[in-house]
C-alpha cells in the first residue's frame, strides 16, 4: 500500500506527502479564445494571471507550475467552430443569387465583401482558405466556410408575380 498511498496522498517513502496541484476552470468568450487573452482571477486571496493562447478551444487544458486551468469557451451567435475551421450561415436575397452581386459577411478579422456569382444555388458553400482560427500547436490557420442561404420573398406584389411568371416562361 505504500506505493499506492504515495500516488494518492499518503506518506511518500522518500519523505513528504503528495499534494495535488489546484485545478481551475475558466469560461471565456469565443473571440478571446480565437485571439488569445490574459485573464486574472482570485482564489483563496491569491491573485493569478493566465495567458490563454490564440486558438484555444473548449476543453483546452493549460498547465502551470502551481496549478492547471481548463477552458470553457462560450458559443458565438454567428460562427460555429469545428477544430480550426469556422462555419457561417449567411442569407442573400433571391435577386443576388440569380443575378450575382456582392454581399458583406462578418469574419474573425472584421467584415469582408465577397462576390456572388450569377445563378448561385441555395446552400452553396464558399471557402476562404486560411481565414479560420489559428492552429493552437502549429503555424497557419484553418479555413472559413460560408453557406449561402437564398431568401425567398414572403409576399409578392401583383407586378412581381407577373415578372416571375414571365421569367418562368422564358426559362
Amino acid at each position: 500500500f505504500n506505493i499506492f498511498e504515495s500516488f494518492f496522498g499518503g506518506q511518500n517513502p522518500f519523505g513528504g506527502g503528495y499534494q495535488a496541484k489546484p485545478h481551475f476552470s475558466l469560461t471565456i468568450d469565443f473571440m478571446d479564445a480565437v485571439n488569445g487573452v490574459e485573464k486574472s482571477f482570485v482564489h483563496q486571496g491569491k491573485n493569478y494571471t493566465v495567458k490563454i493562447p490564440a486558438g484555444a478551444d473548449d476543453g483546452t487544458r493549460i498547465r502551470y507550475n502551481e496549478f492547471d486551468v481548463s477552458l470553457e469557451v462560450k458559443p458565438h451567435k454567428h460562427f460555429r467552430r469545428e477544430g480550426s475551421d469556422i462555419y457561417l450561415l449567411h442569407e442573400i436575397p433571391l435577386t443576388t443569387a440569380i443575378l450575382g452581386g456582392e454581399t458583406t459577411i462578418p469574419t474573425l478579422d472584421g467584415d469582408l465583401t465577397i462576390k456572388i456569382r450569377p445563378g448561385t444555388q441555395p446552400s452553396t458553400t464558399v471557402r476562404l482558405t486560411g481565414k479560420g482560427i489559428k492552429h493552437l500547436r502549429s503555424q497557419g490557420r484553418g479555413d472559413f466556410y460560408i453557406k449561402l442561404k437564398v431568401m425567398l420573398p414572403e409576399k409578392l406584389s401583383r407586378r412581381a408575380k407577373e415578372l416571375v411568371k414571365e421569367l418562368e416562361n422564358s426559362l
